[in-house]
């Protein structure tokens, strides 16, 4: 029975032996937990668990920023109010797409906004529509409130530039994807916004959208909060 046990043991510490040696050495970078995360890189095994670990490693979070073609200027650290301010968060100068204002964020919001915007928003829209999405219109991410604006309660990921609410999507041709519209629509804008909702939950820990409640009947609410919720 010992030697039934100890063989076991052998084989089991053999094969995790060879999946370690497999991911270092011969798993591309996305499936490689140990790899640093790139915002170029398509989405991969350990995607996910790599933007989750950016939560407690700033400056390994700024990295992703600095390594990637994306312009941004960190925001120094500071509190605006009780429960809200700037933590780590930097804000968004150039990317592929216009993003139509102010886009500060904290890092690793960003580096999940740009992995959604280059691997899922515009792939969707060359596969859907045959041509570029140029601009997306969004209604804020930093504001000093409590969740839907209630005077009392908790405060929102707003609060500390960690959620950014998203209303539309143009393409090249001028074409108009509102959430408000569009949402739950038999059609091709109504099939981008779905997906586009649905990867969006791979990337960010709260997303929210018409289907959650009546004040999220014209946004996307997208968030890396502690919530884990793809509504």
């Amino acid at each position: 029975m010992k030697r039934v046990v100890g063989v076991s043991i052998f084989l089991i510490i053999v094969v995790i032996g060879a999946l370690v040696y497999f991911v270092r050495v011969g798993a591309p970078d996305q499936h490689d937990p140990w790899a640093p995360l790139s915002i170029e890189r398509p989405r991969g095994l350990a995607t996910a668990a790599k933007l989750r670990r950016l939560d407690s490693a700033p400056e390994a979070c700024f990295e992703v920023l600095e390594t990637s073609d994306l312009e941004y200027e960190r925001i120094e650290d500071r509190a605006t109010g009780e429960g809200c301010g700037f933590f780590d968060a930097g804000r968004l100068l150039r990317s592929n797409v216009s993003w139509g204002g102010n886009v500060t964020l904290t890092c690793p919001a960003l580096v999940a906004l740009a992995r959604w915007e280059r691997h899922d928003l515009q792939p969707l829209a060359r596969e859907i529509f045959g041509t570029e999405l140029v601009r997306i219109r969004h209604y804020g991410t930093y504001a000093c409130r409590n969740v839907n604006g209630r005077s009392t309660g908790r405060r929102s990921e707003h609060a500390t530039a960690n959620a950014i609410d998203v209303a539309a999507f143009v393409l090249a041709g001028g074409q108009e994807i509102r959430v408000d519209e569009d949402w739950d629509a038999d059609t091709d804008a109504g099939r981008f916004l779905v997906l586009a909702h649905r990867r969006a939950c791979g990337l960010f820990r709260t997303v929210l959208g018409p289907d959650y409640n009546a004040a999220h009947h014209n946004h996307f609410h997208l968030d890396m909060g502690g919530w884990s919720i793809c509504r």
